[in-house]
């Protein structure tokens, strides 16, 4: 069954607008009577479709979904901008694995060069990887693509834990760092999950951040690359929080 976020005034109005008509008519091909899953990010409802047009759908609420579908903590990816378009999908598949927002940070060994006049375009393509995501995983919120930015311009400040992902450390054999810092996570904490670009972190960047409160972590002893870095700090706190017993 298909998950839609939409507009509170949406949900109020029991209507589907933009995109996702087009979605809903021509991708998934609803009909009259199916049921779809409808959010504003506040609540969630089991709807049946009244109606299909061209630029809306209407609908009838059958009842409100109670559940939660998201990490006890809130986790912030500071995602030293890589090449190519891996970055779309680190926005996508960290959606799927619980992240709650995601940072583009422009860091010394970044190859990609910003383009102010193309910053608000990239932004509005990767909150849309980001909503489509959600919608597919059944996330209660749409984790935001908050801004492109430099290093320094970041403040660190609201972060309960800081994990400075560092290939250096795996290489030096230090393996206890990360597993220290997600085992003594309690809910609600403000998580900061920083990884460098392909070309690693730089010393002077390392001392920075340390400085800012992070810890050097490895990721065990292999060393990983920048768009895998994700995947594996959000699933060993999602194994920590979620499905350790």
């Amino acid at each position: 069954m298909q998950k839609y976020f939409i507009t509170s005034d949406d949900l109020n109005n029991k209507v589907l607008t933009g995109s996702d008509v087009f979605h809903i008519k021509n991708v998934i091909r609803n009909r009259v009577n199916d049921e779809i899953l409808v959010s504003d990010q506040n609540k969630t409802c089991l709807v049946k479709i009244t109606s299909i047009t061209d630029k809306e759908v209407s609908y009838e609420i059958i009842e409100e979904k109670i559940g939660n579908t998201e990490l006890p903590v809130f986790v912030s990816i500071f995602q030293g901008y890589p090449k190519g378009d891996k970055l779309e999908d680190i926005i996508k598949h960290g959606t799927e694995m619980g992240a709650y927002e995601f940072i583009p940070t422009l860091m010394k060994r970044s190859v990609f060069k910003l383009d102010p006049k193309k910053k608000d375009s990239k932004l509005i393509r990767f909150n849309k990887i980001a909503k489509e995501a959600a919608e597919q995983s059944y996330r209660d919120i749409i984790p935001n693509v908050v801004d492109i930015c430099y290093l320094k311009e970041i403040d660190f400040s609201k972060f309960d834990a800081k994990i400075l992902c560092y290939e250096e450390s795996a290489k030096n054999g230090e393996l206890t760092n990360f597993k220290t810092i997600v085992s003594n996570l309690k809910p609600n904490d403000k998580v900061a999950v920083l990884v460098g670009p392909e070309g690693g972190i730089d010393d002077k960047e390392v001392e920075y951040l340390e400085s800012k409160g992070f810890v050097r972590c490895a990721l065990g002893p292999r060393i990983l690359r920048t768009e895998s870095v994700v995947f594996y700090a959000l699933s060993t706190i999602s194994y920590e929080m979620e499905l350790k017993k």
